[in-house]
């Protein structure tokens, strides 16, 4: 793998070097002028024209070297602003597509490579998935999968890629390579690369900016990680594994703005009988035990398109979508058949007594009634079945 370059020089010495080398020019152009009258006005012979010509050629070249050099200028100045460009977007964006598209079009115009190659570790998969790139926005994708083990932990970060950058450029026969690596919070992520088909030494501005948009990168997958990571725990219970309250209600707004006429829809509250008496008796950790298996028989009692969520203590609730009245019964007495199958043994009940939960059911076919309408109703009937000697389902008075 290419070693890390120096960094660049400091711009006011640049500036400096550049003002003295303009009195050179000047000094040797003024010499050359002098030197020329006098060979023309006096015979100076053979040397006296080769000084002359020699003065003249070493203007010459710092000429040359000087315009060589505001090129290079500018196309450094041309990266700076991709990076610019390329922070304001990763500051912008909030998800990983959109973090990667966002660097990969930064890169394009002022890499000067012809492929750009991002091989990360997706969150929750073993895979590394390697995307190839090319300098042209018309051409299709490339992609491959490659085996997590290639990203080495506990090494140098060089080190921990080379595996992985090897691979990547053997798989998509890849030629002139530099490659950073990508890091999260947790170790390794994968690597990026640019490559071009011809050979030579990546200028410093090139290896500058990969090495920028490496680090920005990994620090801007890293922030939308932990986003996520922190959307999907506000949204989801973190005993049961169910969608929490917050979810619920989102989800029952969103049914309730885009519900058309004759849409049905039912809702299932559900709560577990005598569930104080099981916390008293046994403790927390018993009753922890017994919301997580109580939650489990009723996440394996509902239909596909169905949300069962926590809603509270020892409340659950079931958001029914395209139910009728039969179809929502059917699927409470599924979930109380369920609980009531559950061995108290295994969740640390020892009295013999059953773990049991009542069960109301709302159904509303009216896409002018609300689906907070529907939970009111669904709750009186859990409260009916609770008055009624718990341990049993109760349909809404409406809906029966």
């Amino acid at each position: 793998m290419a070693q890390r370059p120096a960094r660049r020089s400091d711009p006011h010495l640049a500036r400096e070097l550049s003002i003295v080398r303009g009195l050179v020019i000047g000094g040797l152009g003024v010499l050359g002028f002098i030197g020329l009258g006098l060979a023309v006005a006096t015979p100076v012979g053979v040397l006296g024209w080769l000084i002359v010509a020699v003065i003249a050629m070493v203007g010459a070249a710092l000429l040359v070297e000087r315009h060589l050099e505001q090129r290079v200028a500018s196309r450094e100045s041309a990266a700076d602003a991709s990076v610019r460009r390329l922070l304001q977007g990763l500051g912008r964006s909030t998800s990983a597509a959109t973090i990667e598209a966002t660097m990969v079009d930064a890169l394009r115009g002022a890499s000067g490579a012809d492929h750009v190659v991002v091989a990360r570790r997706h969150p929750g998969d073993r895979d590394i998935e390697a995307v190839l790139m090319t300098a042209s926005e018309r051409a299709p994708l490339a992609t491959t999968r490659l085996p997590g083990d290639l990203l080495t932990p506990g090494l140098d970060a060089d080190d921990a890629i080379a595996g992985l950058v090897a691979r990547v450029r053997a798989d998509f026969g890849l030629r002139n390579v530099i490659a950073r690596p990508l890091e999260a919070s947790s170790g390794p992520l994968g690597a990026l690369l640019l490559s071009r088909r011809t050979d030579g030494p990546w200028s410093d501005a090139q290896n500058d900016l990969l090495e920028t948009a490496a680090t920005e990168l990994s620090l801007a997958l890293d922030r939308a990680a932990a986003r996520q990571a922190a959307e999907t725990g506000a949204r989801i219970d973190a005993l049961t594994g169910l969608p929490n309250r917050r979810h619920f209600d989102e989800l029952a707004e969103l049914l309730t703005r885009g519900r058309r006429a004759g849409d049905a829809l039912g809702v299932l509250m559900i709560d577990i009988d005598h569930f104080k008496r099981i916390n008293d008796t046994y403790g927390h950790g018993v009753g922890d035990t017994v919301l997580s298996s109580v939650a489990a028989a009723i996440a394996a009692g509902v239909r596909a398109a169905d949300t069962p969520a926590r809603f509270g203590g020892e409340e659950f609730a079931v958001l029914l979508r395209r139910a009728t009245l039969e179809q929502a019964c059917d699927v409470a007495l599924r979930i109380r058949e369920a609980v009531g199958s559950l061995d108290t043994r295994d969740l640390g009940v020892t009295d013999g007594r059953p773990i049991s939960v009542s069960v109301g059911v709302a159904v509303g076919g009216s896409s002018g009634e609300t689906v907070a309408a529907l939970i009111r109703r669904a709750d009186d009937a859990l409260y009916a079945a609770k008055r009624r000697g718990r341990d049993r389902v109760v349909v809404d008075e409406l809906a029966a």
